[in-house]
């Protein structure tokens, strides 16, 4: 009898154990439930997002080149603090090299015949000085012998003079007035020519008067080649090449953006779509920047186009155009 108690408990015991072993194999046959959806990245709950922007000025007044041609060379680069009257950029353009290079010839041209037309005036003048004192001697002798043969003159109509006497004085007195007349003529003739150089000096400093008024259009030329700064302010952009080419229409003559004051900062987001369309104007921001210890208070301003616009206040100098941010935005 005790022996058959044996076999019934071993039995159980059997029993037990196949029926934990199969309880286990069923526990891994399970299939395991679904893991829960992952949420998207770019689909954040709502709360804080981050997102890399950069910084860019919110006034910026454009630069432009005047003229057509050709960058010559640039003279500030992005970054660069510039003031009103700088020398930006120089433009080449040949038209108005060669129409200055012309006025300037023109000009050297009739400086030059106004600088004849004076000298030949002094050597005339001075001529003319000579010629008018040989006249003058010229017109005492004459005078003087005219006396002396009218003196003989009369006294030989008495017979009291010897005709030689007479006919000596005569030929005096002719030859004296001879050379008065024809020194009186020179005279007159060399004053004559002082008062056509006089007209001559006039007309080329007229002509001369002229080429300066085209020699400073030209110059107006030539600053138009050179582009200075308006405002004072920092360099945000510079579009272009040394060696580009200048056309007619307005946006390829604008060359630099320099923004005028940096306390109205703006920083550019490119979120993925999905994002961007719960980010909305009016909402607040934080705006972090790498070398700066706290944050700047920072607002949505704007979506324009596939970017969001971020506008906050910059007391720093160290904060400028140009440089990268981390923007935090509470969306819904």
């Amino acid at each position: 009898m005790r022996g058959k108690w044996v076999l019934i408990a071993v039995a159980v015991v059997l029993a037990a154990m196949a029926a934990g072993a199969l309880s286990s194999r069923l526990h891994r046959e399970q299939p395991r439930p679904a893991p829960a959806p992952q949420q998207n990245a770019a689909q954040p709950a709502s709360g804080d997002v981050s997102l890399p922007g950069k910084i860019q000025a919110a006034h910026t007044t454009p630069v432009s080149a005047q003229i057509d041609g050709q960058v010559e060379a640039f003279l500030a680069d992005v970054g660069d603090e510039v003031s009103e009257g700088q020398i930006l950029a120089r433009i080449a353009n040949k038209n108005i090299e060669n129409t200055r290079e012309l006025a300037v010839a023109s000009i050297e041209n009739a400086r030059s015949k106004v600088s004849k037309a004076e000298s030949a005036i002094i050597a005339a003048r001075l001529e003319a000085s000579r010629a008018r004192a040989d006249a003058s001697r010229a017109r005492s002798e004459y005078e003087r012998t005219e006396k002396v043969y009218r003196r003989q003159e009369m006294l030989h109509g008495q017979g009291a003079t010897p005709r030689l006497i007479y006919e000596k004085s005569q030929r005096e007195f002719q030859s004296a007035e001879t050379e008065f007349r024809s020194l009186d003529e020179l005279a007159r003739q060399s004053e004559d020519r002082i008062n056509g150089l006089l007209q001559e000096l006039q007309a080329a400093k007229k002509l001369l008067d002229e080429k300066q008024k085209d020699l400073e259009e030209a110059e107006v030329g030539v600053q138009a080649t050179e582009v200075h700064s308006p405002v004072d302010g920092v360099v945000t952009s510079r579009k272009g090449e040394p060696g580009k080419e200048i056309g007619p229409d307005a946006d390829s003559r604008v060359l630099f953006q320099i923004a005028t004051d940096t306390t109205d900062l703006e920083a550019v987001l490119d979120p993925e779509p999905p994002l961007l369309k719960r980010i909305k104007p009016g909402q607040s921001a934080m705006v972090l920047i790498a070398d700066l210890q706290e944050g700047l208070p920072a607002n949505v301003k704007e979506i324009r186009g596939n970017q969001a616009i971020i506008e906050f206040k910059n007391p720093f100098p160290v904060v400028r155009p140009g440089m990268t941010a981390q923007v935090r935005i509470k969306v819904e």
